[in-house]
């Protein structure tokens, strides 16, 4: 990333992207429990957290809109997962990096609501791929996700079609919510 993109951002800037990234992350806080209740339970925390970093992502990232943004957010998000996980902190700036390329190869920055939306939309779904390669080839089939792509990879191909539609609704939603609250004047620039 050149300097005269990170010359854009201001610390208030940086302190939101923060903010957004820690609320995402709050709704993943309990994804260790449910994960070692049952599939099906953890498919459906699946989608809600999809769902929710969908609409938290496209909040942040329509405030700032600035290049840089998505990976921030994802670098915020990783540090507070890398107690957790690390391979949720990899995959998550990894996500970021991916993104942020997109977005600027396709769009050029975040100015238009459709880069906005395919980056929040992105993010959780990028990261089932990488998620089931750690879990099945370092630890093992031990992890829901890869428990079924192993034993049912129709299943698993269909919670992706799942997560990536929540996650594009869930940015829709994160839009919707923005312009509305920009509207207001509670969602300054």
């Amino acid at each position: 990333m050149s300097r005269r993109y990170l010359q854009k951002f201001q610390i208030k800037d940086v302190v939101f992207l923060a903010i957004m990234s820690a609320v995402a992350l709050a709704t993943c806080a309990v994804m260790p429990l449910v994960i070692s209740l049952q599939p099906l339970i953890f498919g459906i925390s699946q989608l809600v957290t999809a769902l929710q970093i969908g609409v938290f992502f496209a909040i942040g990232l329509y405030k700032v809109r600035k290049p840089g943004s998505l990976l921030i957010m994802a670098l915020m998000m990783g540090l507070i997962q890398l107690m957790m996980s690390p391979p949720m902190f990899l995959s998550s700036v990894l996500n970021g990096v991916l993104i942020e390329l997109i977005v600027l190869l396709l769009f050029r920055g975040y100015e238009k609501d459709a880069a906005v939306f395919v980056a929040a939309m992105l993010h959780t779904p990028l990261s089932l791929p990488f998620n089931y390669l750690y879990n099945r080839l370092i630890k093992g089939a031990d992890s829901p996700l890869a428990a079924v792509a192993d034993r049912a990879p129709l299943a698993a191909v269909g919670m992706t079609l799942a997560v990536v539609a929540v996650s594009a609704l869930g940015a829709l939603i994160g839009i919707k919510i923005a312009r509305e609250l920009k509207k207001s004047g509670v969602l300054k620039k």
